[in-house]
């Protein structure tokens, strides 16, 4: 199900392990507004009571062949609960302030893969960051006391920590251009899945209460 703000703005309905999830793609600064003010409400986790969101973001090329990456961030992506917000931060000339707040929310916990990398970006490019950012490979090989589990990719992650298997559901990789319409429904179930997976993952290893 999809339906549109704008030129860019959408919302897509995706099930994911039984759960209905809602993604909302947008480049409005009131739409960025009103979600992170609904992120701020919403109650805690399933497993404790620290906030655990999942974070990622995609960075723009200077072409789609390049591997060079350009200073600009296509889209940073967060979930929590059952909504995923996608910001396409290199539509805006202003970052809105609502959402360095958010990140800089010092009792809030952003984990993924590769965010130590990603958040680095954003300190370089935007003056901005995460307070508390973790990388989940090392923290479950930690946790879990089981140093292999550094190197899963998220898939094999989520299986290992959480029991989901989400392999089936995530479609064909390809370049993040969200210019393309016939595109948008698939890379917003791509991003999707990610930051859902990285949010299940780090609520659960963080869970005060986590046993073996």
């Amino acid at each position: 199900m999809s339906s549109g703000y704008g030129d860019l703005d959408h919302v897509e309905t995706f099930n994911l392990n039984f759960t209905s999830i809602k993604t909302t793609v947008t480049c409005k600064r009131d739409v960025v507004d009103d979600h992170i003010s609904a992120f701020l409400r919403s109650q805690s986790g399933f497993y404790n009571k620290t906030k655990v969101f999942g974070f990622d973001t995609k960075w723009l090329v200077y072409n789609p062949g390049a591997s060079a990456i350009s200073s600009k961030c296509a889209a940073l992506h967060l979930f929590y609960g059952n909504a995923c917000l996608i910001i396409l931060l290199s539509r805006f000339e202003i970052v809105p302030q609502s959402l360095v707040n958010f990140l800089r929310h010092p009792n809030f916990t952003f984990v993924g893969f590769g965010i130590n990398d990603n958040v680095a970006k954003l300190e370089k490019n935007y003056g901005f960051g995460c307070k508390n950012a973790v990388e989940l490979g090392p923290l479950a090989a930690t946790v879990m006391k089981r140093p292999r589990l550094s190197y899963f990719g998220v898939d094999e992650l989520l299986l290992a920590v959480n029991g989901i298997d989400l392999a089936n559901q995530r479609p064909l990789s390809f370049a993040f251009v969200w210019d393309k319409y016939e595109d948008r429904k698939e890379l917003a179930k791509i991003a999707t899945i990610s930051v859902y997976s990285y949010h299940m993952i780090g609520t659960k290893l963080l869970a005060q209460d986590w046993r073996l």
